[in-house]
């Protein structure tokens, strides 16, 4: 059978039959490759195809622009977004790889972000980064060179017009997108969303206006804010702190200061000395110029803190002005004896509380907490102070501030340890044994003066929008923490200490000015504290004599000393100058 069908292969027919199968494979054969590219392996190649065809780009949002407010109604930029350009390389469409890169490196040197081995790693590619924030005279050139496969993109980077002006309150973000100050804290805001454009491309890479594969998501820019510092005020305060420290022969390490509107807890100043220029942050060397000290950095702020616990007292209906204790020069707590500070030994005998404040003494502070507990430093009188200090003025505790914020510690009177204690409780009445911020101390001290109405510290006063300032809605207080008429009897004693420490000479004539001075011990290399290193602050307000009329302005200043420092001698002057500053800039009428 086998021999049979042989011959007929060999007969003419039989190799024309075999001849006709050829052609029916070669179809076959095709026809199973269609069959795999079409149907089996259809997805991967449409994949491929849809590379070549269509090019991603990102549409970059504009960060929002920052402002500070000048005057009432003015407005000047504190940060703006600056033209620049991103150059790229489109490895698929690069026709000669070392003319690129020859040229590319002639044009960009060390402005390239990347290597060229990571540019050619994939040659599929449609899109790499090689520079960043090319200026108008680089990107020219680029262009000029007409490179295959090289293109550009308008982007934009941060410049800072006022130079040093509240760096760390502007603050920066960094190449990772880790941010300080406003720039961090508010980076959602500021930072928007970028878009997405996806266009079909001809063999030349040019973009077609027709594709289902075309998608364009439009970036959508961040918001430009408007800050409540004002430029004027702001620069008054950092001249001051300047003169400060670079005048002091070393003494002086650092120096900080806020000025907030006590009536709608709006921030008019907040500066810090040594600083920096946040176009230039990295050129820094020493990273502690990147804290702002009045929001990231808790103290002790010692007697700038008094009225405090005299306020809760005198709300508590515990003490009034005519109320006497004997003052020895020193209280024992416990197994401690507390003294009062240098040079307040002169008032030994019967005193009153209003002179006790008047000349800063501890033993006054520590008696006012024995009153709130009937004579003892017990549960009861610690959980009420506890109360007044943590609760009501908000220290010891993060404000709600747009910026980044330390919480500060105060220990309360139940904490399982035992550190709430008497001794403890007893060095808190004069603002020590706690840590507690700048702004936590000024925002309560200005609830403590402004009839009683706690208000959450602001930076932001609302946005710009087509060239217009749109205001942000007034914020009500939060609570109140004393009645207006402690808040009252708080401001006279505030004006008599003032006045016993002969402030008042240097106050301008017709206006009301009360001020408490602080000076505050540090811990040296053994825990100890040591008066070789001071910290020491004035707090204090001021406002129209008018009948009815609230303070206008709080003013906190802190001073951290290489020697030792005092409050009225490194910290008032500076209170003093900026006192009379504002009084004239918010045009405030004496009555004389």
């Amino acid at each position: 059978m086998l021999k049979s069908f042989l011959n007929r292969l060999n007969s003419r027919k039989g190799r024309f039959f075999l001849l006709s199968l050829i052609p029916v494979g070669i179809f076959l054969i095709f026809f199973a490759r269609l069959v795999f590219i079409q149907v089996i392996n259809h997805d991967a190649y449409v994949k491929e195809a849809t590379k070549l065809r269509v090019k991603s780009r990102t549409l970059y949002a504009k960060r929002g622009q920052i402002y500070f407010k000048s005057g009432a109604t003015g407005v000047v930029p504190a940060v703006l977004n600056e033209r620049t350009w991103l150059i790229f390389v489109d490895p698929s469409y690069v026709a000669d790889k070392n003319k690129v890169q020859v040229e590319l490196d002639k044009i960009l040197g060390n402005q390239m972000i990347t290597s060229w081995d990571n540019v050619w790693k994939d040659m599929s590619l449609g899109y790499v980064p090689v520079a960043k924030d090319v200026n108008y005279e680089t990107v020219t050139k680029v262009k000029e060179a007409n490179l295959q496969g090289v293109g550009q993109q308008e982007t934009s980077k941060r410049i800072y017009p006022q130079n040093t002006m509240a760096a760390q309150v502007l603050g920066f973000v960094n190449g990772e997108g880790v941010g300080s100050g406003i720039e961090g804290a508010l980076n959602d805001r500021l930072s928007g969303k970028d878009g997405l454009l996806k266009t079909v491309t001809d063999v030349n890479s040019i973009p077609l206006s027709i594709g289902d594969e075309n998608i364009e998501r439009k970036a959508q820019d961040g918001e430009d804010i408007v800050l409540t510092i004002d430029e004027n005020v702001q620069r008054k305060a950092e001249t001051l702190l300047k003169n400060s420290v670079d005048g002091s022969n070393g003494a002086v390490r650092n120096a900080s200061v806020v000025v907030l509107n006590p009536n709608d807890g709006q921030v008019y100043a907040m500066a810090n000395y040594p600083t920096y220029n946040p176009e230039e942050y990295y050129k820094v060397t020493d990273a502690s110029v990147f804290t702002n000290r009045v929001t990231e950095l808790a103290y002790e702020p010692a007697s700038v803190c008094k009225p405090f616990t005299y306020a809760a007292a005198i709300n508590e209906g515990k003490i009034d002005l005519n109320s006497t204790y004997y003052n020895a020069g020193y209280t024992k707590v416990d197994n401690r004896t507390i003294r009062n500070a240098r040079g307040t030994e002169g008032q030994v005998g019967t005193r009153n509380f209003w002179q006790a404040l008047d000349h800063s003494l501890n033993t006054g502070s520590i008696e006012v907490l024995r009153k709130i507990g009937g004579g003892t430093i017990n549960k009861t009188a610690r959980t009420t102070l506890y109360n007044y200090l943590y609760d009501r003025f908000g220290l010891g505790h993060k404000t709600g501030i747009e910026l980044y914020e330390e919480h500060g510690t105060i220990i309360s009177p139940d904490d399982p340890s035992g550190e709430g204690n008497a001794v403890r409780y007893a060095n808190m009445t004069f603002g020590q044994g706690m840590n507690l911020t700048m702004i936590q101390v000024a925002s309560g001290f200005a609830s403590l003066i402004n009839g009683g109405h706690y208000y959450q510290p602001t930076i932001i006063a609302g946005t710009m929008k087509d060239g217009e300032f749109i205001e942000a809605e007034k914020k009500l207080a939060v609570r109140n923490t004393i009645t207006e008429d402690s808040s009252a009897i708080m401001r006279q004693m505030l004006q008599s200490v003032r006045k016993a420490n002969k402030g008042e000479l240097y106050d301008k004539p017709g206006y009301n000015i009360g001020a408490k001075t602080g000076t505050a011990e540090t811990y040296d290399e053994q825990g100890r504290y040591t008066s070789d290193r001071t910290m020491v602050g004035t707090i204090g307000y001021g406002g129209s004599k008018k009948e009815g009329e609230l303070p206008q302005y709080v003013i906190l200043v802190r001073v951290d000393g290489n020697a030792q420092l005092w409050g009225a001698s490194n910290a008032m002057p500076i209170f003093n100058e900026l006192s009379n500053f504002m009084l004239d800039y918010l045009r405030i009428e004496p009555v004389i």
